[in-house]
């Protein structure tokens, strides 16, 4: 089962270049931040406890954040990767890191119009018989319809 999550980018972050240690080429990643504060369901209102999680995207994939900017609602499917190491005094820690893998938009981007010139046009006003109102008198009774 794949790990998703929906929500706005909050930030996209610059392609960052990692030196490898034994002098081949670098680890490439690039982060990418999600809002995916919640809503109330009755109230619409946030939770007051926001959740901004960060996603590094890695390789190849660093280049799919390119069609992406910030307010853009998207789904982000990704793995959780851990760690573990003995630090230099013998102690094992854990590092965990959220690897995403896929981005895909769940919004259009609503193109901004641009600005237009005021157009004015000239037109005949069609006929119009409002309707009468309610006091109006209605047509005597003793004359003929014709």
């Amino acid at each position: 089962m794949a790990n998703t999550i929906t929500g706005k980018i909050a930030y996209i972050g610059p392609i960052q270049q990692i030196p490898s240690k034994n002098g081949g080429n670098p680890f490439v990643k690039r982060e990418i931040v999600i809002d995916f504060t919640r809503f109330d369901p009755y109230t619409g209102e946030r939770d007051k406890f926001e959740n901004f999680p960060l996603f590094e995207f890695s390789g190849d994939k660093c280049s799919d954040l390119d069609n992406f900017q910030v307010n853009d609602v998207v789904t982000v499917s990704f793995d959780i990767q851990g760690r573990k190491w003995v630090d230099a005094e013998g102690k094992t820690k854990y590092i965990n890191s959220v690897r995403g893998y896929k981005i895909e938009a769940r919004q259009q981007r609503i193109p901004q119009p641009a600005p237009q010139q005021q157009v004015v046009y000239q037109h005949q006003q069609p006929a119009y018989n409002p309707p009468m109102p309610p006091d109006f008198p209605p047509p005597p009774q003793d004359e003929p319809p014709f």
